[in-house]
């Protein structure tokens, strides 16, 4: 077995050209025979004891050829790639037999595919724009009044018309050019004022009107109105208001902060709470947009071509994920949620090339800044990973390549590093 060459044909894949000698070749097949013959029958001889040229007359020279091959080629691949002195980092692919014979053995190819090449620079002082974690009395008062408008109660509204806010029971049937279309009537329908629940246009044309009055609203389907037949079309709704409501807020006392949750007694109780909630829920959001951030610039920053099967290959793995949360078929996730494989494909396929390229910049960043994990963080890292699965930690030793540990142990390392030399704007 030897390599013979290899050729780059695309960013960081490489074609790789290797033979198996004649030689190594025919042992292969002496190999292949003896295997076989116990279980081979054939007219005239006793189970296994047919001899090899009467079965190469029979079937053909190359009866044993396939499983020869095939018995040699993984250790002919991975001396060829050692020799070759490449790494790749998924498995060959488009393996080719040019040439196979007894006399000549065999001349092969395949691709493999290496970490890229990349550079960064400028990762250290990036600057972010990154929301105030600050919580504010006003920011307080904002949270009790939203609690306020979700425990509000309606009233019923008398001798007065109808104003932005006020919920008003209505009926309305849609005509187009004089005749109803589907899905154009309601009865008794409660439609909040102001909420742009309805087409443009229409609440506004409820507003100042009384209780128990019947007229026309006249307003134009949105152009990108889903139903077409309507889109961009002037309709007229012939519309009866019954009812007026508007919501009455309940008063913000200490019975009102009982109401919203047991471990509140007073105002006081409740403000505390709602300000103990809104720090974390700030924190939160500042921790979100300096990592998304940071990850978008490193992006923008990154040097380098990447072969598109890295992209290819994170989007299938996260498809897969994906579905598999759902326990759905492509074909079945498609007809519940109305996203077209397509249109997932592709929304999967953003997410994943900024993933790639992310991690391409934080290992690429790990090694310029020399991270290297501790014994003692690796360890940790696979008991993490042992309690988080539930299963023994040995098992994670032997599934988990400690490669692969180092290298998300890195490139958390190197998004903390960034992030820690990141300018908050």
């Amino acid at each position: 077995m030897s390599f013979i060459s290899k050729e780059k044909t695309a960013p960081a894949t490489y074609k790789v050209n290797a033979t198996i000698s004649a030689e190594d070749f025919g042992k292969a097949l002496d190999a292949e025979f003896a295997k076989q013959l116990p279980s081979i029958t054939m007219p005239g001889f006793r189970k296994g004891k047919a001899p090899r040229s009467m079965l190469e007359k029979r079937f053909g020279e190359s009866v044993f050829f396939e499983d020869a091959l095939d018995a040699l080629l993984p250790e002919a691949v991975a001396t060829a790639i050692k020799d070759a002195e490449l790494e790749p980092i998924f498995r060959p692919d488009n393996l080719e037999v040019d040439e196979l014979s007894k006399e000549k053995g065999a001349t092969f190819s395949f691709t493999v595919i290496v970490q890229p090449e990349v550079e960064i620079e400028g990762y250290k002082g990036i600057e972010v724009e990154v929301p105030s974690a600050d919580v504010t009395d006003e920011d307080v008062d904002a949270r009790i009044d939203e609690l306020r408008a979700r425990n509000a109660r309606q009233v019923e509204v008398a001798l007065r018309p109808a104003q932005d806010g006020d919920i008003a029971v209505i009926d309305f049937k849609g005509m187009l050019d004089g005749v109803p279309f589907d899905g154009g009537t309601g009865e008794n329908f409660e439609l909040k004022l102001g909420s742009g629940q309805f087409i443009p246009g229409f609440e506004e044309q409820v507003v100042g009107k009384q209780p128990g009055e019947s007229f026309d609203v006249n307003v134009s389907f949105p152009e990108e109105y889903h139903a077409e037949h309507l889109a961009g079309k002037p309709v007229v709704f012939e519309v009866t208001l019954h009812e007026l409501k508007a919501e009455e807020l309940p008063p913000l006392d200490d019975d009102f902060a009982q109401e919203v949750g047991e471990d509140y007694n007073t105002v006081a109780d409740l403000k505390k709470g709602i300000a103990e909630e809104l720090v974390d829920s700030k924190k939160q959001a500042s921790d979100d947009a300096l990592d998304k951030g940071v990850q978008d610039k490193l992006v923008e920053l990154l040097q380098g071509e990447i072969p598109q099967e890295m992209f290819d290959r994170r989007t299938q793995q996260n498809i897969e994920m994906f579905l598999e949360r759902f326990q759905l078929s492509m074909e079945r996730y498609a007809e519940i949620f109305g996203e077209s494989p397509d249109a997932l494909t592709a929304r999967l396929a953003e997410q994943s090339t900024m993933q790639v390229k992310v991690e391409l910049a934080l290992e690429k960043i790990a090694l310029l800044e020399d991270f290297t994990p501790t014994a003692e963080e690796i360890e940790a890292e696979q008991q993490r990973l042992a309690e988080q699965y539930n299963v023994p930690l040995q098992r994670v030793k032997i599934a988990v390549p400690e490669g692969d540990i180092v290298k998300d142990l890195n490139r958390v390392r190197a998004l903390e590093f960034v992030k820690g030399t990141a300018i908050k704007a």
